[in-house]
C-alpha cells in the first residue's frame, strides 16, 4: 500500500519534465503538463505554507511585480477589454516562473528536466535532418494530422526545410540552447555522444534554419561555452577552425541567403515599405519610441500596443497601415515599455540583470539568462506562447537544489 502511495506521489515530479519533452513536438501537450505542474505546485505550496519560497530570489519577486503591474494597468489601459484579457493571459507566464521554480525546488528534479528536454529535442533534431535531406516526406504526415483533427501544423510553421512541428524561430532558439547544453554535458561528462549532438544541432541551426535570432544566439552560446567551460586552448582553436571552414562550404548557402534578405529589407524600408521581417521590427520600434516619448512613466496600459500603433500610423498618414497593426512588436523591451512605460522597462531589465547576477557562478544559468536576453531583443519572448513557456521552464534549470524541500 505504501509503495503504491509513494508512486502516486511521484507522478507530479514528471509533469514539468514532460512539458519540456513536448516543447518542440506538441503545443497542446506542453500546455497540458504546464497546467498540471502549476496546479500541483500551488496546492502543495498552500498546504505546506511555503509562500515565502515564491519570492526567495529577487528575480522571482520582480516577475510577480511585473504581472501585478500589468493587471493594475488595466485600470487606465486604452486597449479594449478583449485585448486586455488576451494579453494578461499571455503574460501570466511571469507568475509561472516563481511557481515552477518552487516545483523544481520541492521535487529536486532538475536533472529529470534536462533528460526529458534532451530526449524531445533529439527526436526533433533527427526529424529535421530527415526533412532537410528529403529522406521522409512530412507533407503526408501533416495532411494526416489535419485530416484526423489532431493538429494543423501548417498554420504554425513557415515553409522551411528544417521546421517540424513549431515555427522555425522557436525551433531555432530551442535547439540553440540544446546545442549549448549538449556541449556543457559533453565537457562535464567527457562524453563524445554529447559533442556529436551538440555539433549536429549547431549545424542545423546556423546553416539550415532560417532564424537570424537563432544565428546570433547560438554563436553567443558557443563562445560562452568555449571560453568558460572548455579550457583546452588547442580544442578551442580546433573548433574555431572547423567552424570557419563550414562558412566556406555548401552549408553556408542558406546563411548567406538569409543575410542577403537583410539588404532587400533595408531597401524596402527606404521606400517606405515595412512589410518585411526587418521592416516590421523597424516600424514597431518607432511606435515604441513614440509611446515612451508621449507616455514615458507608466505607458498606455496592458494590451495597448495595438491601439497605440494604429494611432501612430494615422498620425503619420501611413497608407495601408493595417498590415503593420499588432499587439506583438517582436521585442519584449518594447512590448513591456509600451504598456508600463519606463517603470516596466526598469522592472524587466532588472529581472534579466538579476538572472545574470543570481547565476554568476552557474554557467547553465548564465546561458539561460543570455537566451532570454537575446530572445527579448529580437522577439516578444514571453508574449509568444511556446517561446515563453520554454523560457519559463529553462529558468527552473538555474535552480541549485542542495536538498529537497519535500520530505
Amino acid at each position: 500500500m505504501h509503495l503504491i502511495e509513494n508512486k502516486i506521489r511521484k507522478i507530479p515530479t514528471y509533469f514539468l519534465p514532460l512539458s519540456l519533452f513536448f516543447i518542440l513536438i506538441s503545443s497542446a501537450a506542453t500546455n497540458f503538463f504546464i497546467l498540471l505542474s502549476v496546479l500541483s505546485a500551488i496546492i502543495f505550496c498552500i498546504q505546506k505554507r511555503h509562500l515565502n519560497y515564491l519570492i526567495e530570489k529577487k528575480s522571482m519577486l520582480i516577475c510577480i511585480i511585473i504581472f501585478i503591474s500589468l493587471a493594475f494597468s488595466s485600470l487606465y489601459s486604452i486597449a479594449e477589454y478583449t485585448q486586455i484579457i488576451e494579453v494578461l493571459k499571455k503574460y501570466i507566464k511571469f507568475l509561472y516562473i516563481p511557481i515552477l521554480y518552487y516545483l523544481v525546488k520541492i521535487y529536486d528534479n532538475k536533472y529529470l528536466l534536462i533528460k526529458f528536454f534532451l530526449y524531445g529535442c533529439s527526436i526533433i533534431l533527427l526529424f529535421s535532418y530527415l526533412k532537410f535531406f528529403s529522406i521522409f516526406e512530412f507533407e503526408f504526415f501533416y495532411d494526416f494530422l489535419e485530416k484526423v483533427n489532431l493538429a494543423n501544423v501548417k498554420e504554425k510553421i513557415v515553409e522551411n526545410k528544417t521546421a517540424i512541428f513549431q515555427h522555425y524561430i522557436i525551433q531555432g532558439i530551442v535547439l540553440s540552447f540544446y546545442s549549448f547544453l549538449c556541449l556543457y554535458l559533453g565537457i562535464k561528462n567527457k562524453s563524445k555522444i554529447y559533442f556529436i549532438f551538440s555539433g549536429l544541432a549547431f549545424i542545423n541551426v546556423l546553416f539550415m534554419n532560417d532564424s537570424r535570432t537563432a544565428y546570433i544566439l547560438i554563436i553567443c552560446l558557443l563562445f560562452l561555452g568555449l571560453f568558460t567551460i572548455l579550457k583546452n586552448s588547442k580544442a578551442i582553436i580546433s573548433i574555431l577552425i572547423i567552424l570557419a571552414s563550414l562558412f566556406f562550404s555548401q552549408f553556408s548557402e542558406n546563411l548567406e541567403r538569409r543575410f542577403k534578405v537583410l539588404n532587400t529589407d533595408f531597401n524596402y524600408i527606404q521606400e517606405g515599405n515595412y512589410n518585411s521581417s526587418l521592416g516590421l521590427r523597424f516600424i514597431w520600434f518607432k511606435v515604441g519610441s513614440d509611446i515612451l516619448k508621449n507616455k514615458p512613466t507608466f505607458g498606455y496600459g496592458v494590451g495597448s500596443f495595438k491601439k497605440s500603433a494604429e494611432n501612430y500610423y494615422k498620425k503619420n498618414n501611413m497608407s495601408a497601415y493595417e498590415k503593420y497593426v499588432t499587439n506583438n512588436p517582436h521585442n519584449e523591451f518594447i512590448s513591456i515599455s509600451s504598456q508600463l512605460g519606463v517603470f516596466g522597462l526598469i522592472l524587466y531589465s532588472g529581472f534579466i540583470l538579476f538572472l545574470f547576477y543570481e547565476n554568476r557562478n552557474n554557467i547553465l544559468g548564465i546561458a539561460v539568462a543570455m537566451t532570454i536576453l537575446i530572445s527579448s531583443i529580437f522577439n516578444s519572448a514571453f508574449y509568444d506562447n511556446m517561446l515563453g513557456l520554454f523560457l519559463v521552464i529553462i529558468i527552473c534549470l538555474t535552480q541549485k537544489t542542495k536538498q529537497k524541500v519535500l520530505q
